[in-house]
């Protein structure tokens, strides 16, 4: 009897281990909850290795703008001057958090779907990667591409003085685009509200314009039904 509680336990941890390295790992260093009002940073981009095929998001150094990594690229906008936002690219960036994981591979399932807030995507990714067989007690990363009718994006802005680019009063300016097309990528996980998506989410995500003249993150959508192209890990 030890000995069949004992394959037992080897056959659920091996299975467990499996399920592990289906996808790729999630990282993430610092969190949204203990940010505080000193927004600390923990992370230096050029430190994290490899960068060939690494996808992740968090603030751009002190609450300065948004950073999103696509596929070994870093951006990072920022949004100084009213209804103004630039993008830049550089490695030699800080965060006060920020979430990763190298994906070399990706699944790509073509959907049909209309989007009319966030959590609807977040209902999508979670109901096609199950009915794929993904895990969705751990974190991964999506993406989804296609033309959008409006999303709304914000970049988050310095809330100290002492930090370039404050201004009195103002946290974040928010951008609405029309007939746009792009990318969203997101992270997707039920373990990390209050690390690196928001109380009540399961999901983190942020959007580049296809001209790669804008990126912010995600706070509103509406399409009409239309296709686009779900990204998921491709599992080991």
């Amino acid at each position: 009897m030890k000995n069949l509680n004992l394959l037992s336990i080897l056959i659920y941890a091996l299975a467990m281990g499996t399920l592990h390295a289906q996808t790729p790992k999630v990282h993430n260093t610092g969190s949204m909850e203990d940010m505080g009002n000193t927004y600390d940073l923990h992370i230096l981009l050029d430190t994290i290795s490899p960068k060939s095929h690494l996808y992740g998001m968090g603030p751009y150094d002190r609450m300065k703008g948004e950073i999103t990594v696509i596929d070994g690229k870093p951006y990072f906008a920022t949004a100084f001057e009213e209804r103004k936002y630039q993008v830049d690219n550089d490695w030699d960036i800080r965060s006060p958090f920020f979430v990763y994981a190298d994906v070399k591979e990706w699944k790509v399932f073509k959907i049909t779907s209309s989007f009319n807030c966030v959590e609807g995507i977040q209902d999508v990714v979670a109901s096609i990667a199950k009915a794929k067989g993904y895990d969705l007690k751990q974190p991964f990363p999506f993406m989804i591409k296609g033309p959008f009718d409006e999303l709304t994006a914000h970049i988050v802005t310095p809330r100290n003085p002492e930090v370039e680019g404050y201004r009195e009063g103002v946290k974040s300016q928010k951008f609405t685009f029309e007939e746009t097309e792009g990318e969203l990528v997101g992270f997707y996980s039920e373990n990390h509200q209050g690390v690196f998506t928001h109380a009540g989410s399961f999901v983190h995500i942020h959007y580049l314009k296809k001209d790669k003249t804008f990126m912010g993150h995600l706070d509103e959508i509406k399409t009409k039904s239309s296709s686009y192209k779900l990204y998921l890990p491709k599992r080991k």
